[in-house]
């Protein structure tokens, strides 16, 4: 037997607000999601496509990007269609990986920092700390002000 969900319970199952799901399908990203009494009902299919988008908007993809993708699902599979998708997600692909390499190297020169750092004290740096060191910056009397 499906299991359908309200929008109260998307929401909360998404992470994402009631009025966020109706602007998600306001524009496009999301389907015009099928009601029972009026009330919009979601489902497998439709919980599925949301978690893909809001996966596809964690990597930083643009909701434009987003849009033309899902114009895309729904004008079907054609030929044309299937190889525009694909050259919209390889692009990103491509994207995501400029920024991990980003990433990679900004994190072996924080390591490298943070080695130096530790050995003036003579700490070895662990491999995965399990929370850093939160360290108290005294602000001075005209930032204490502004932060109170």
């Amino acid at each position: 037997m499906p299991t359908f969900l309200s929008i109260r319970e998307a929401a909360l199952a998404t992470g994402l607000t009631a009025h966020t799901l109706r602007y998600y399908e306001q524009i496009g990203l999301i389907d015009p999601v099928p009601r029972r009494s009026g009330q919009r009902v979601y489902g497998e299919p439709e919980m599925a496509w949301i978690e893909f988008v809001l996966r596809l908007r964690g990597t930083g993809m643009s909701m434009r990007d987003i849009q033309v993708y899902a114009e895309l699902r729904r004008a079907g599979e054609t030929p044309e269609n299937v190889r525009l998708k694909g050259d919209l997600l390889a692009r990103h692909a491509a994207h995501m990986r400029g920024e991990l390499q980003r990433l990679t190297e900004t994190i072996a020169r924080l390591d490298e920092k943070i080695a130096l750092y530790r050995s003036f004290y003579g700490q070895s740096v662990p491999e995965s700390p399990e929370e850093p060191p939160v360290v108290a910056i005294p602000l001075s009397p005209s930032n204490r002000r502004r932060h109170a």
